[in-house]
């Protein structure tokens, strides 16, 4: 009898999300895809490794219909009664916009804000709500970045949303200690890692964001992580025996 473990991975279309879903791809892992644009790479690869996979092709910006998309994924889920474990992955992320606060539009700050705190806040109260009387090993990993602790100019909107994030991880984690069948929880900075998010940030004009200049040179100088190492410190913290210990992990250095 084959036990699964269904994970739960938002952000998949490209960078790190990529690199989890295509690392933790295994006969007896059910991978549940979340991205604006769907992405067939990891959708074959996953046929090709034997692997269960759905897609779900949605803008996480849409913040009103993800109780909807959680019912569906569930529905998913339910087909399958050997269950070992099901994990989420909270990892889909804006940088922009990068600009002094009061050069962005209304609309921007919201729509950064959506999706890098408000999504994974209404994603965890819907996978919190559906496993509440699952016995089974619960992991909830989201993605911070060391933006929440350390602040620069221009990146108001993702400092305060991934603090946001830091701070309801957190709170997560006092709650569930008090239910019955809790699931563990951690916040990960996972360092300064080569992706769109980083190339971004590159093409912003030093009027914008006084620092570009700086973090031109990081990725000249190649001292950016890759995607792929980077999700293989992200798969060793979420598999380990002690996740759910350090709640919120400011290096995946060791």
């Amino acid at each position: 009898m084959i036990h699964l473990k269904h994970i739960i991975i938002t952000g998949t279309s490209r960078g790190i999300g990529e690199s989890l879903a295509i690392q933790l791809m295994d006969r007896n892992h059910h991978l549940i895809c979340i991205s604006r644009t769907t992405n067939q790479r990891v959708i074959d690869q996953a046929k090709e490794m034997e692997c269960g996979i759905d897609y779900f092709n949605y803008d996480l910006t849409h913040i009103q219909d993800i109780d909807q998309l959680f019912e569906d994924i569930f529905r998913q889920i339910d087909l399958y009664s050997n269950d070992e474990a099901i994990y989420l992955i909270n990892n889909a992320a804006m940088l922009t916009p990068v600009s002094p606060i009061e050069r962005i539009k209304t609309e921007r700050i919201i729509e950064n804000i959506h999706l890098n705190l408000l999504a994974p806040m209404i994603i965890t109260a819907n996978y919190l709500k559906r496993t509440k009387d699952m016995n089974v090993d619960k992991r909830i990993l989201n993605i911070s970045s060391a933006s929440a602790k350390y602040l620069l100019p221009s990146q108001s909107c993702y400092s305060t949303a991934k603090a946001g994030l830091d701070s309801f991880t957190k709170s997560i984690d006092i709650e569930q200690k008090l239910v019955t069948y809790p699931a563990k929880v951690a916040a990960v900075y996972p360092g300064m890692i080569d992706t769109h998010l980083q190339s971004e940030i590159r093409s912003v004009s030093k009027d914008l964001f006084p620092y570009v200049n700086e973090f031109t040179q990081l990725s000249e100088e190649g001292k950016l992580q890759t995607p792929e190492y980077t999700a293989h410190k992200l798969i060793e913290i979420l598999l380990s025996e002690d996740f759910g210990k350090t709640v919120v992990i400011e290096s995946i250095a060791q």
